[in-house]
């Protein structure tokens, strides 16, 4: 009997671990031109796929060109997408999946527009994105130029500055800029 009360005790406590973890995770997706932009991230409403769409590297390889124009040919395809899913691809050819929320309930309006952020070498990536848990800022890094501009670059040098000085470091927020330096608030929940 006792061993039955411990598993299910220690079922109870992962369960619960494992949606402390989510909560940590999820995040409000801001928006470029009208719809969501989900990037390191996933949609936590029930969406159907409208298209797939591509954008091949142009001169500026930076962040911000290659999700504007993500954005404007599946805005131009389909004006009633709600948002894309974007994968930014190293030295490659950028993508990204054209949505619409399925709204056929309170709870899945509800969850238009959040997501759960990816985990980049153990901490949440917010990109464009913002925690929806309190947290507490520990630091502010910024990246200069790069040799590339890809994405996965600066995300990825930004990573390593917010963990070089930040041990206690949960997560970072990325806001990139064009043209200028690209910026990372790293922060922890409180």
């Amino acid at each position: 009997m006792r061993k039955v009360c411990f598993v299910m005790f220690l079922g109870a406590f992962f369960s619960v671990l494992s949606a402390q973890e989510q909560q940590k995770g999820l995040c409000k997706v801001n928006k470029t031109n009208g719809v969501y932009v989900f990037t390191d991230s996933e949609p936590i409403g029930e969406y159907e796929i409208l298209d797939r769409v591509k954008s091949t590297v142009s001169w500026s390889a930076q962040y911000n060109a290659v999700k504007s124009k993500l954005v404007r040919k599946a805005v131009n395809d389909y004006p009633d997408a709600d948002g894309v899913i974007c994968s930014m691809n190293k030295g490659g050819t950028d993508r990204a999946v054209v949505i619409k929320f399925k709204r056929d309930t309170e709870e899945q309006k509800a969850k238009v527009g959040l997501a759960v952020a990816n985990k980049v070498n153990g901490i949440y990536v917010f990109t464009d994105a913002e925690p929806v848990m309190d947290y507490e800022i520990l630091d502010r890094e910024k990246s200069g130029i790069s040799w590339s501009g890809q994405y996965s670059e600066i995300r990825n040098r930004l990573i390593k500055k917010a963990l070089k000085g930040n041990k206690s470091a949960e997560g970072v927020i990325l806001t990139f800029s064009t043209g200028g330096m690209d910026r990372a608030v790293v922060m922890k929940y409180k």
